[in-house]
């Protein structure tokens, strides 16, 4: 799944990062995992468990990978971006069908039969 990473224009420009930053999360390739396990000490699960959690770090790790997989060259150690206006999102979010969801041939009931009156009481 690929999500896009909105950041500050400042940041994209002093990084020189491409719009749309893109994270790939269905990809990982060793390299990128001994990179990124010798510069953060992070496993990929960490990274995203540590995003998951709010913690910067996965962030970081999160935005490091993209920049590093666009040919952009900046230190782990050294990347710095405003954390308020970062995100990551899914450009193609899973849209509910136009009719709702219903079925074509469904009529609106139930199954359940119609009521033939109160139902007696002991």
């Amino acid at each position: 799944m690929q999500l896009h990473i909105i950041m500050a224009d400042e940041d994209r420009e002093r990084l020189g990062a491409p719009d749309p930053l893109v994270y790939d999360r269905g990809r990982f390739l060793v390299s990128e995992a001994t990179a990124l396990y010798k510069v953060a000490g992070m496993t990929r699960k960490d990274m995203h468990e540590a995003y998951d959690n709010g913690n910067p770090e996965g962030r970081k790790a999160i935005m490091w990978l993209s920049l590093r997989r666009a040919g952009v060259d900046v230190r782990y150690s050294e990347l710095d971006f405003d954390l308020l206006r970062w995100a990551l999102i899914d450009p193609n979010p899973p849209q509910p069908p136009a009719d709702g969801g219903k079925d074509p041939d469904d009529e609106g009931n139930s199954g359940a039969l119609p009521s033939e009156g109160p139902t007696p009481q002991p």
